[in-house]
Formats: structure tokens, C-alpha cells, sequence
């Protein structure tokens, strides 16, 4: 089993469930609550999401951090 701070490759259990759970988040907050009215609202839309996601959302896994401030903490390490 690779260690924290490895990279993992597609297909592992680790990896589905981080893309799963966030997938279902991005769903139940941002796209079963908007209604786009065109692409480039709908890249916008979820853009902002995703950026408040990864510099505000605190994630139990994390360790009460955000996604952001984790990654640049693997990457001081």
C-alpha cells in the first residue's frame, strides 16, 4: 500500500472515494441548485465553486484544513 504522501494510480479504492465524495458535493451544492443558461455561465458557475471549495471547505481527512492549504503542505514537505 503506497504511503500519505505517494502518488496513487487510477482505480485504487483511495482514489474513487476522494472523486466520488467530492462529485457529490459539487452535485448537492452547486449543480442541482443553478440552471445554466449557457456554457460560459456554467464554466463560471462551477469555477466558482470549486475555487471556494478548495480555499474555504474544511475536510475531516484533511485534517480540518482545506484542500489548499494541504496541498501546499505536501508540497513544503
Amino acid at each position: 500500500m503506497p504511503s500519505a504522501g505517494s502518488a496513487r494510480t487510477a482505480g485504487e479504492p483511495e482514489c474513487n472515494g476522494v472523486i466520488e465524495r467530492f462529485m457529490r458535493t459539487l452535485k448537492e451544492q452547486c449543480l442541482y441548485l443553478q440552471r445554466f443558461s449557457t456554457l460560459a455561465a456554467a464554466r463560471r458557475i462551477i469555477g466558482g465553486f470549486i475555487a471556494r471549495y478548495n480555499a474555504e471547505w474544511l475536510i475531516e481527512r484533511l485534517g480540518h484544513r482545506t484542500p489548499s492549504a494541504a496541498w501546499a503542505a505536501a508540497l513544503a514537505a
